[in-house]
């Protein structure tokens, strides 16, 4: 349960710690204009996983543990061992902050004549072995005027090794920009540990991609307790990793999906249709004998895919979606599901758009087959292979040999042979698909 924070004092003020510090914020920060004590010009070592991803950043933060660069004093890096606790609201608007820096981003990613990639917000940052929790309020507003430049936006992020909590409400609003990319609780470093027992909002009409809660490395866990809803366009995937974190959803996630095509100019990512999930994987090839935990929704996710003549006919929606990205090796990694909640997707507008419960592989650039596993899988009973949309994939070997399926409502009669489905192009262009296991699975009736 959230604090009161009715009549906390103002400030404008960001506040700061070093390596080590300990910080406990119980005011209401608003920042708005950026200044020498809120604004830092930010290099990041191995921060982020994406190519053009990490490097140096102009960034504006409202709480935040950083220690000058030990090559460049005018530089900072996010600071170790910190402790940052929010106890108040930290609001950051960012518009006058691309104002006074949009000179000064790339244009592209071998523009060596700008120094920065992108302009930054956080509300909280810091770095390795940080602990970072809210239990008030931290919003970004999006009012930039410019929509053109690149903008990046955090709520809470650290590295290695550290642990984010959200025990109160995350907020993301405004109109934003089809170069706007919207993060909530991301740790970009190996071995998070990210939880959210509180709420999130992200209410914002233009965005290129969405993670809410999100690692792009190895090892740790994300378990979202709480409420998580998103209105918006772009790319959303909701809660995600890249390889063998843990990954559980147990609260809720709402995803109103406002689907429009994107033209992506970020030089780290590829050009897709859109998309939206509650759960997923978007994973390079780990090594030999990587053990990947299976990804478990235990609680209640909705996503409404809203098409448009924006959206194009490719516009699709998933609760829990796994996509391989291409490497030298092969993926080798055995991925696993289970579902003991609620997944509802459904779809609207001009266009009959493809939606499932479990999406494989739907927009991996080629050919790109992994050895997957239902464990567990609850529905909702109807003609799965009229609906085809409980399981949809392009190219994956499916393990159906130990899978329970509880299905509430509907006739019973079911076959396994119906629960997934490659989809028509896949099929065309050869991909590769098996379903091994169907004679052994069980189905169970649910009340």
């Amino acid at each position: 349960m959230i604090k009161n924070l009715d009549n906390l004092e103002q400030s404008t003020e960001a506040i700061r710690c070093g390596e080590g510090g300990y910080l406990v914020n119980k005011k209401h920060i608003i920042i708005r204009k950026p200044s020498k004590d809120n604004v830092m010009d930010l290099q990041e070592y191995d921060a982020e996983v994406a190519q053009g991803m990490s490097g140096r950043n102009i960034c504006i933060y409202g709480m935040a543990a950083i220690v000058p660069d030990k090559n460049d004093p005018d530089i900072m890096n996010v600071a170790e061992n910190a402790t940052l606790v929010n106890d108040g609201i930290i609001e950051i608007y960012v518009n006058e902050m691309v104002e006074a820096y949009k000179d000064q981003i790339k244009a592209n990613k071998d523009d060596e004549s700008k120094p920065y990639n992108f302009i930054r917000a956080y509300t909280m940052v810091g770095g390795r072995n940080c602990l970072i929790v809210n239990n008030g309020i931290l919003r970004i507003h999006l009012d930039q005027v410019d929509e053109k430049v690149p903008v990046y936006v955090f709520t809470t992020s650290s590295g290695e090794k550290a642990t984010v909590i959200n025990n109160g409400v995350l907020e993301l609003v405004g109109k934003g920009s089809f170069e706007s990319q919207l993060r909530c609780m991301t740790i970009h470093s190996h071995t998070p540990m990210i939880i959210n027992n509180g709420q999130i909002n992200i209410d914002v009409e233009k965005s290129s991609t969405i993670r809410v809660l999100a690692t792009t490395k190895t090892g740790g866990a994300i378990c979202n307790f709480g409420e998580i809803n998103v209105t918006s366009s772009g790319k959303i995937m909701t809660i995600g990793r890249m390889a063998d974190t843990h990954l559980m959803n147990e609260g809720k996630v709402n995803l109103d999906f406002k689907a429009q095509w994107v033209k992506q100019n970020v030089s780290f990512l590829f050009q897709s249709d859109p998309l939206a999930c509650a759960l997923y994987e978007h994973c390079p090839p780990g090594p030999e004998g990587f053990i990947m935990p299976p990804v478990i929704n235990d609680g209640d996710i909705n996503v409404e895919l809203e098409g448009s003549e924006a959206s194009t006919d490719r516009a699709v929606a998933f609760g829990i979606y796994t996509e391989m990205i291409p490497g030298n090796d092969p993926h080798t990694a055995l991925h696993r599901y289970v579902n003991t909640g609620n997944i509802n997707v459904t779809s609207s507008g001009p266009y009959d758009l493809l939606t499932a419960e479990l999406g494989i592989n739907y927009q991996a650039p080629k050919d790109l087959p992994f050895d997957a596993k239902i464990l567990r899988w609850n529905t909702v009973g109807r003609d799965f292979a009229k609906t085809k949309d409980l399981i949809v994939a392009k190219s994956v070997n499916m393990d159906f040999t130990d899978a329970v399926f509880g299905i509430k409502g509907g006739d019973g009669n079911y076959k396994a042979e119906d629960f997934i489905v490659q989809t028509d192009d896949a099929k065309e262009q050869g991909q590769t698909y098996s379903v091994t296991g169907a004679e052994t699975v069980k189905i169970e009736t649910l009340d």
